[in-house]
């Protein structure tokens, strides 16, 4: 059972102790730790908010006593509970080296018995530590404790774990400083486990690796003085200071207030600060803070929790007066408190160590609503003073000690929104909310934490889900008689809170716990999706007057993400998102399903500014009964779309376009369609996507992404979870006896094998439910001899995907023509261009295109080739070709069938030069019989026999490809074999040797199990004797007179 603790810093960390250990009071290890074992170890689940951490810290726990923890500076907790907590006693370097807060990290702890590792490599940062743990001293101590019994733990990214023994040395700090530069770089088969005599140890060096952790060091701030503010103005933007900072510096400290600097902020979510504290010891209000580093402070020449005026750089900025309405396009100034903040505890902020952070709440709140940036952007800042007459307590430091006038009335207005439909319990949420003072001026939007509200419990067609925030509109604010300006205090112990009618207003995009793909504001692989949708939305919101409606149709294959596209682009124009699916729009008659059309769009009007994404478009005008009844809800999807508000934004998803009618589709101003993503793109989805996984050191995302060709969104999301069951089915099946979620706490590394395995079963699933082609596993070892084929289709493939560069004129040559006598490999070749290359294969054979119905045969061709684009790097292998592109005015149909398939295929082949990535390979038998416009430039320009291996040096390459999985007798000599052979022999009539050679050897196998002279569990052999065998009764397949006349052939066309 798991338990509520909560970690306090030592001033003097028991030095003999590892500084990665813990200590707990032995009343609290009894209780908590009930029957625990002789060396408690304990699993720690950290709760602060957003640390980047997949599973829970194993940690060693050793008793001790108030006594030696009054000894050790350990005084009384920070945080104020109201039920005594268990309590972990920690040193400094573990909260730096874990990121967690100093003050008030709280989590849960739970007995867990390590799992027993298999191998662990060790990394020595120094040149001493690297000497000292090669001696016999180290091995010694390890195995010795080994055999007392002691639990030895490794965590990847850790220190080494060891108590201290008397065999590591006399010197204990000595002893301990080496451990502290052994770092975990591997371990297996779990991320954190235990060390027994078993354990294999590797040892190396990464002398260039981070620092070595080094004692903690008191850091003080240096004084700073007001005209720090000035001085470093001037190096903040790219461009010089808005004011002339040294006219200023000698004009006295009141003009100095008016100093103005540049700010690089973006916007992220600043509830990872939620333990921020400020000056009165009181949470924060993070929408109305700036957060910067320490570096940044000292060149701002900023006080910590200093106000300041923050504003968009080049707009009409000005303070908002009480009672003012706020006008379209209007930037408004804000005032609000510089922060400092530890980016050490944000891993993914370090390298923004000179940029601001501020939150999608102050951004919209100051520029009036305008798109959130995804960059960063140029703000205006300024120095804050308040008014004397209304501030008279303002001393020397007044940029501290100022507070802003307090609100004495606050009339707000709950904001519509398809979040929630229940407001009646904002009242608690309002006062906890309000616990806190928040700057507040008339026209703000206050975003209000639901906290998992019961009574806010939505329901959708994506399932349940929690409300996470409440929209409010701030529609008046009232000052005391004595106070005047446009930005006020509001608590709920000075000022009175009025609610007002339900309004509707645009909303900032609410913070999600944990930067994902689902709710980034720029998804990779999708940014580009997401751009182009905004653009379009954008200026019908900014010209609604002189503009239409907006409506867009997004055409995309299933799972591409079209959903997650139009999540970005609400959030990021700060719209509403009601998502229908039309599958419960559909009713039994036209009249019901229009009934529910017109509540739908009624119900997005209501929501208004918003985006309807109607989701499946396609199920709707699909025709259920007669032809008039779907005719009849077309029309009246057609007039809403016409009529409805340019505030209200409606965007349909399709799977294909050809599904709607020409009249639906023209109805829609805007038309977008998805390509598949590109590899760069799908590499960038998976690197997003893995975040949460522990990632084998074999693990290249980069080669996944080129496996993974065709794949969309969807697919590799499910890649990414058969992988995680792949990963724990081989731990499992490794670590029996374990429970599974022992196992899962200790960190489950998912290994490249579990993406293969993963990547196998899906394309095997995709396959067979829709025929989306895949990259088979034939490999060079494979095919045997043709050394001058392969160079030809390997130059005509392999160059353009390697070197697209070299192709800018393009010049690039598409299609190759395979062409020889049956059994030759021709098929083979290209299965293993495709594998070698990584590409798709899709194999098409000539009489399956071929449809009854008249136009159905070209849309067969058309669909090939666009699942061959769709799946890009593809290989598309049309087999047979002679039967599928005869020469034209010869076919014996009378509808003219085959004139026009042959016409839609050559349409086709011309237009593949807009794309490097997809390659037509045709194989034939009969080239006299091919139409001949499929033999000229551009289309199949490449002309490559395959003929029959004469020579005995190919002869036996091709043998030995042949029975490379095959067991062989020791004394079979492959050379003799084949010299056996007739001259003339086909690949495919060596493999028809060898299989009559396999059947031989088995027959021999069980006549020798029937008379009792060999077993069954013993292997088949092939010997001598089988392959004469099989030799005596062999018949070669082509004959030399056929063998003559693909000679001929191969003559007649080399010579054109």
């Amino acid at each position: 059972m798991a338990a509520q603790v909560e970690l306090v810093c030592l001033d003097r960390f028991p030095s003999h102790l590892s500084p990665v250990d813990v200590l707990m009071l032995n009343s609290h290890l009894v209780s908590v730790l009930q029957n625990y074992p002789a060396p408690p170890t304990v699993l720690f689940v950290p709760q602060q908010r957003l640390v980047s951490r997949r599973t829970g810290i194993l940690l060693r726990v050793h008793p001790t006593t108030e006594e030696e923890i009054s000894g050790c500076g350990g005084g009384d907790s920070p945080l104020s509970v109201s039920e005594p907590r268990v309590r972990l006693f920690t040193s400094r370097h573990f909260l730096r080296h874990y990121r967690l807060l100093p003050l008030g990290s709280t989590g849960t702890v739970s007995v867990l018995e390590p799992v027993k590792l298999d191998r662990v490599v060790l990394g020595a940062r120094s040149r001493q530590s690297l000497h000292w743990a090669g001696t016999e001293q180290f091995t010694g101590g390890l195995l010795e404790l080994c055999r007392a019994g002691q639990w030895l733990l490794a965590r990847l990214g850790d220190p080494l774990l060891l108590p201290h023994h008397p065999m590591f040395g006399e010197e204990q700090e000595q002893v301990q400083q080496h451990l502290l530069e052994l770092l975990v770089l591997d371990c297996s088969p779990v991320a954190q486990g235990r060390i027994t005599a078993d354990t294999s140890l590797v040892l190396t060096n990464c002398l260039d690796s981070v620092d070595p952790p080094g004692p903690i060091l008191p850091y003080r701030l240096p004084s700073l003085c007001v005209s720090d503010f000035a001085h470093h103005a001037d190096s903040l933007g790219r461009s010089p200071s808005l004011l002339d900072s040294r006219r200023l510096l000698g004009s006295g400290l009141p003009d100095l207030q008016a100093l103005e600097c540049r700010l690089d902020v973006h916007v992220v979510d600043t509830r990872r600060w939620h333990g921020v504290k400020s000056l009165q010891g009181r949470a924060l209000d993070l929408d109305g803070c700036v957060f910067v580093s320490k570096q940044l402070l000292l060149r701002l020449g900023l006080f910590n929790h200093e106000w300041v005026r923050l504003s968009r750089l080049g707009g009409s900025s000005r303070p908002l007066a009480v009672g003012t309405d706020v006008g379209v396009g209007l930037c408004r100034e804000r005032l609000v408190s510089v922060v400092v903040v530890d980016l050490t505890l944000c891993p993914e902020l370090q390298n923004h160590r000179n940029v601001g952070f501020i939150s999608a709440t102050l951004w919209f709140n100051m520029t009036n609503g305008e798109p959130i940036p995804v960059k960063r952007c140029t703000l205006r800042m300024k120095r804050w003073k308040p008014d004397p007459e209304t501030d008279r307590r303002c001393s020397d430091s007044f940029c501290c000690s100022a507070l802003l006038p307090l609100a004495t009335e606050l009339h707000i207005q709950p904001i519509v929104s398809p979040l929630y439909n229940n407001l009646s319990c904002y009242d608690n949420l309002l006062a906890e909310h309000f616990s806190t003072p928040r700057v507040v001026s008339p026209g703000d939007v206050l975003t209000v934490p639901a906290g998992n509200h019961p009574d806010l419990l939505g329901n959708s067609s994506d399932g349940i889900h929690w409300c996470p925030v409440l929209y409010f509109r701030v529609q008046k604010v009232c000052p005391s008689a004595a106070e005047r300006g446009g930005f006020h205090l509001a608590d709920r112990t000075n000022t009175s809170l009025y609610m007002g009618a339900p309004t509707n207003s645009a909303v900032p995009c609410h913070s999600v716990e944990g930067a994902s793909l689902w709710s980034s504001l720029s998804p990779p692989g999708l940014s580009r999706t997401v751009d182009l949708i905004s653009s379009i939305i954008l200026p019908h919101l900014q010209h609604r007057s002189s503009l239409s409606g907006c409506t867009v149709l997004l055409v995309a294959p299933a799972g591409s993400g079209k959903t997650t596209v139009v999540r970005a682009a609400s959030r990021r124009l700060n719209l509403h998102l009601m998502k229908v699916d039309c599958v419960g729009v559909c009713a039994d008659t036209s009249a019901a399903s229009e009934a529910k059309l017109a509540s739908v769009f009624q119900r997005a009007g209501a929501l208004q500014p918003c985006i309807l994404l109607l989701r499946n478009l396609q199920l709707l005008i699909r025709a259920r009964g007669l032809p008039e009844d779907n005719t009849r809800v077309q029309a009246v999807l057609q007039q809403m779309l016409r009529s409805t508000p340019t505030s209200v934004v409606v965007v349909a998803t399709v799977c294909r376009a050809q599904d709607l009618s020409a009249g639906v589709v023209g109805a829609f101003v805007h038309q977008v369609q998805m390509e598949s993503p590109s590899e760069e793109q799908r590499c960038s989805m998976l690197v997003s996507l893995s975040q949460e996984l522990h990632l084998g050191r074999d693990v290249s995302l980069e080669r996944l992404s080129k496996l993974t060709a065709g794949f969309v969104l969807g697919d590799l999301s499910a890649l990414m979870v058969e992988a995680g069951r792949a990963a724990c089915r081989r731990l499992i099946h490794t670590c029996g006896g374990r429970k599974q979620e022992d196992l899962c706490a200790s960190g489950v590394f998912v290994l490249d094998q579990d993406f293969f395995c993963a990547l196998e079963i899906l394309q095997d699933a995709h396959s067979k439910a829709i025929g989306a082609p895949k990259i088979p596993n034939v490999c060079w070892e494979d095919v045997g001899g043709l050394e001058n084929v392969k160079k030809e289709i390997l130059d005509t493939v392999q160059l353009p995907l390697q070197r697209p560069e070299l192709l800018s004129l393009g010049l690039n040559r598409t299609g190759v023509l395979l062409y020889g006598p049956p059994g030759t490999g021709k098929t083979l070749l290209a299965k293993a261009v495709a594998t070698e290359c990584s590409m798709t294969f899709l194999s098409v054979k000539g009489p399956e295109l071929i449809n009854m119905y008249v136009g159905q045969s070209e849309q067969n061709i058309r669909e090939v080739f666009h699942r061959a684009r769709s799946a890009a790097p593809c290989v598309i292998f049309f087999d047979e070709l002679d039967s599928l592109a005869p020469n034209r005015g010869h076919s014996g149909d009378s509808g003219g069938v085959m004139d026009r398939v042959v016409s839609q295929l050559l349409a086709e082949l011309d237009t593949l030069h807009l794309s490097t990535e997809v390659f037509v390979i045709g194989a034939t038998n009969r080239p006299d019989l091919l139409d001949q416009s499929l033999l000229r430039p551009g289309r199949f320009d490449k002309l490559v026999y395959v003929g029959i291996n004469k020579d005995r040096v190919s002869q036996l390459q091709v043998l030995q490809a042949i029975l490379r999985k095959f067991q062989l007798d020791p004394d079979v000599n492959l050379q003799e074999v084949v010299d056996c052979c007739p001259a003339h022999m086909t690949g495919a009539d060596l493999y028809a040797l060898c299989s009559d050679a396999m059947t031989a050897a088995i027959k021999r196998k069980i006549c020798l199990i029937d008379d009792g002279l060999d077993s069954e569990e013993s292997p088949v052999l092939l010997s001598i004797k089988d392959f004469s065998t099989a030799l005596g009764n062999f018949k070669p397949s082509v004959s030399d007179q056929e063998l003559l006349r693909y000679q001929n052939i191969h003559q007649k066309l080399s010579a054109t």
